[in-house]
């Protein structure tokens, strides 16, 4: 084997020297143009396909885009004026979501963005694009604010007959929002407020919203019964229980030692109304009765003295009082006294509406996940595929490992939602994630294998024109090769050396080239010979 391997470079050196200079430089020139467009060719499908995100208004606006892409690890390059960013073809729909999930807003849209105006463009063309341009300044006036990831605004723009009947007719507007769980029917009616302002609607009679599983958010002109007011008791609770969820998740999710959690809270609701009125009495610190509201006091007093004259005589006073005769004489006094107090009164009056959390009876159960990678490149690296196979080690390796879960953890979600933290159950999991090794039909795309079949033909339609032209100038060669005359072949013959006389009894050394002509080339000598008699008959 060695051998052959060695006899290799001195055949390929032989078959190349069977070309001529000019075909070598043909050869060379082909091979070369060859190479160059399979380099192009690769160049062309593997470089970074770039395309336009947006062209901001300034420069502040742009870097704070670019601040965001970095923060989500996208690729991404800027113009010489800083305000076209640009990101890799692939990436742009996560550049998209990364920017619609801080919130960001695009510019303004224009008029001209839109409407077209030209030699052919009639009224009802005008029209048309007008409601097209006012639907996307609805979506653009909502997109970007939280609760809501997307929205769609169908309208239908009342036309202006002149008529009466006409003049108070108003825009009605169709609303398809996908929302989170924190949307609330508060928000609905605020929707609904704020497209009628913009569509210049006296009342929201013509709004309606309705969510991306087609639930009925709000009917035209119900804001007097939804504003801030949960429309049943049920959807209150609801509600309740997704912001003490959000809540939790929010801080969970915010360690970053958990790739998902999952929350689910039983909030105790007290919907009944209580109205408790209390009336408390007392004094002041420096008294021991309250200040008196009414009194009455009756109060008189009388004097004896020595007596008179028996009879009327000496009574000549009006007296007030009994007395009483006596020979020594006296005085006497008597009062009355009848005072209602009025303690202080502290009275309290407490409605307590429905709608209240008892979070002393209420519950919450978290699930955290936390995934554990597996890549079949790291792990026979590491030397954990010795005996086994990969999908061996997958089944090995497929269940969940439950975690001991830090008493921090549980504090904290009791913290998050007001819960006791008895009432408070947190588990954790480690999931294994595998990915296969990556073969050639996965890293190698579509474009790239129809590029080196491309490729591969055009070198085998080369090389067939090469061997097939050299193919046809060797037959050429042979086929143009000139038939030889009798003076040629003569001719062709070494020259005779001077003979002496022949010699009957030994054969001449002519006679013996002769001989040896004829045995040689029996057909020339055929033709010699008959070219002779026919020289000789004419």
């Amino acid at each position: 084997m060695a051998d052959k391997l060695k006899e290799i470079p001195g055949k390929l050196l032989e078959w190349w020297n069977k070309f001529t200079s000019r075909q070598k430089t043909i050869i060379i020139a082909i091979v070369a143009v060859v190479v160059f467009t399979f380099v192009i060719v690769i160049y062309t499908f593997t470089r970074p396909q770039y395309v336009r995100l947006d062209t901001y208004e300034d420069s502040a606006t742009a870097a704070k885009i670019v601040e965001i892409l970095e923060e989500a690890g996208i690729t991404h390059q800027e113009s010489a004026d800083a305000r076209t960013v640009e990101v890799l073809r692939s990436q742009l729909p996560q550049a998209n979501m990364a920017i619609a999930s801080e919130g960001y807003v695009p510019g303004s849209l224009k008029y001209g963005d839109v409407v077209e105006s030209g030699m052919s463009t009639t009224s009802a063309d005008r029209e048309n694009q007008y409601t097209v341009f006012r639907q996307k300044e609805l979506e653009n006036m909502f997109a970007g604010t939280m609760p809501i990831k997307d929205v769609k605004v169908q309208l239908k723009r009342q036309s202006s007959s002149g008529r009466l009947t006409d003049m108070d007719a108003e825009d009605s507007a169709y609303i398809q929002v996908t929302v989170t769980d924190e949307f609330t029917t508060a928000n609905a009616a605020a929707m609904a407020k704020a497209a009628a302002t913009a569509l210049g609607n006296t009342t929201t009679a013509n709004i309606t919203i309705v969510d991306q599983n087609l639930n009925l958010l709000f009917a035209g002109g119900d804001e007097y019964s939804s504003m801030g007011i949960a429309n049943s008791m049920q959807e209150l609770q609801i509600q309740a229980e997704a912001m003490v969820t959000n809540q939790v998740k929010k801080v969970l999710l915010g360690t970053k030692q958990f790739n998902t959690a999952e929350v689910s809270s039983h909030l105790s609701v007290d919907f009944s109304d209580y109205n408790r009125r209390v009336v408390e009495y007392y004094t002041s610190d420096d008294r021991e009765t309250g200040l008196p509201s009414h009194e009455d006091t009756l109060s008189y007093e009388s004097t004896n003295e020595t007596g008179g004259i028996p009879g009327t005589d000496s009574n000549t006073e009006n007296l007030t009082g009994y007395g009483y005769l006596g020979t020594g004489g006296g005085s006497s006094s008597q009062e009355e006294r009848s005072v209602d107090y009025q303690n202080n009164v502290s009275e309290t009056n407490t409605i307590t509406p429905a709608g209240s959390i008892d979070y002393a009876n209420s519950s919450i159960s978290v699930a955290l996940i936390k995934y554990r990678e597996y890549r079949e490149e790291n792990v026979e690296r590491q030397g954990l595929l010795e005996g086994i196979t990969w999908e061996e080690f997958k089944e090995a390796h497929r269940d969940d490992i439950k975690q001991e879960v830090d008493q921090d953890i549980v504090q904290m979600v009791a913290y998050a939602s007001g819960i006791d933290v008895s009432r408070v159950v947190v588990v954790a999991y480690e999931s294994p994630l595998f990915f296969d090794k990556e073969g050639f039909f996965e890293t190698v795309s579509t474009t790239d294998i129809v590029s080196i079949v491309m490729i591969i033909l055009i070198l085998a339609l080369l090389a067939f024109v090469i061997l097939r032209s050299m193919g046809l100038k060797k037959k050429a060669a042979v086929e143009e090769e000139p038939e030889l005359s009798v003076e040629d072949m003569l001719q062709s013959t070494p020259p005779e050396p001077e003979l002496d006389n022949i010699d009957v009894e030994t054969k001449s050394d002519t006679r013996k080239l002769v001989e040896k002509f004829v045995d040689e080339n029996p057909e020339a000598a055929a033709n010699l010979l008959r070219n002779w008699l026919n020289e000789d008959w004419n």
